[in-house]
């Protein structure tokens, strides 16, 4: 088997702000696992919060061991120290080679019909007139998840609400809440309409402070997504929060999202799939889970000024997949 591993870089169309950290460019590790002129590619989008880097990613792929790619299981066991992001790529190469080699969609590998999400679409934090002029842009879309980085962005999020009241908002503060704002900032968003609200408290928190926004967020689902890492991170919060986030690059793949998302069900918990800003290649992997999860936001090439991978449609924030073999997404062209 070859392998290959390069590290790209991506760029937003325009800058991407959340709570903590602002960014102009992207770097993404992608990997080719070539067997008998079959490849099978996987994207690592490694982030600083969660300790990582792409030349780290680069490095640890570059080191990956397979024996049997037919053996997904066992390959990722047996490379299971790598970062999270790095084994999030060898899971989306090896169902892709799979699939391929198969002629059929990773979806049907799967045992799963199917899927046509329809996508949320993010806003980065701005100014209230930039972040309207935006809503503006992307009119007719049907969900917009708005970043915001404290109770003062509330008032930027009623004025879309205003602008676009056939969307649905959903808010995502990436810690940037805290438990004592939980009554009124609550009550505000669900004045504005707010049909979900993301991960409002800091991890370091603990989970009461999450219990204290679902209680006064409720019927308004709060999901959990920097407190929920992997499926491990999934019972302590029953019962705190209404749902978890499923990241692929956080948890480690397809298979570990997969464990999140069975251990939320069991849990009575609601599942949503997210993602960092990835290329196609990346966000293709989660789509062909994303009938398992009730919120579903995929849209990191809707972010991009220039997707370096085709294969992946939306249409009015439903993401189309191909329904070629494996997950669907070729290169469109070479890419430093």
């Amino acid at each position: 088997m070859d392998l290959n591993v390069q590290t790209i870089t991506v760029y937003p169309e325009r800058t991407f702000t959340i709570a903590r950290s602002s960014a102009d460019a992207f770097e993404r590790v992608i990997l080719e696992l070539e067997e008998a002129g079959t490849v099978g590619r996987g994207e690592a989008a490694p982030t600083g919060y969660y300790g990582e880097s792409a030349p780290a990613a680069q490095q640890a792929l570059e080191s990956v061991e397979v024996e049997d790619p037919w053996d997904v299981e066992g390959t990722l066991a047996a490379n299971a120290g790598l970062p999270p992001s790095a084994l999030a790529a060898l899971d989306a190469a090896l169902h892709d080679l799979a699939a391929k080699r198969l002629s059929v969609p990773v979806y049907r590998l799967l045992g799963l019909g199917r899927p046509e999400p329809v996508t949320a679409y993010t806003l980065g934090i701005a100014d209230a007139e930039t972040t309207l002029r935006w809503a503006r842009e992307m009119a007719g879309l049907p969900i917009f998840k708005m970043k915001v980085g404290g109770p003062e962005d509330v008032e930027t999020v009623r004025a879309v609400s205003e602008e676009a009241p056939e969307a649905e908002i959903w808010v995502d503060a990436n810690e940037a809440f805290s438990a004592e704002d939980a009554p009124e900032v609550a009550r505000e968003l669900k004045d504005i309409g707010v049909t979900m609200i993301e991960q409002p408290v800091p991890v370091s928190d603990g989970p009461e402070a999450l219990r204290r926004w679902t209680g006064e967020a409720r019927p308004v689902p709060v999901i959990a997504d920097e407190s929920a890492v992997t499926a491990r991170d999934v019972p302590p919060l029953a019962g705190c929060v209404t749902g978890v986030n499923v990241k692929l690059v956080k948890c480690g793949g397809i298979r570990r999202a997969l464990e999140m998302i069975h251990t939320a069900r069991a849990l009575g918990m609601m599942a949503m799939l997210g993602c960092m800003v990835e290329t196609s290649l990346g966000i293709s992997a989660a789509a062909h889970i994303s009938g398992l999860v009730d919120f579903v936001d995929l849209d990191g090439p809707l972010l991009l000024a220039d997707d370096p991978y085709t294969g992946l449609g939306f249409e009015k924030g439903r993401i189309l997949l191909s329904g070629s073999p494996g997950l669907g997404v070729e290169p469109a062209g070479a890419r430093q």
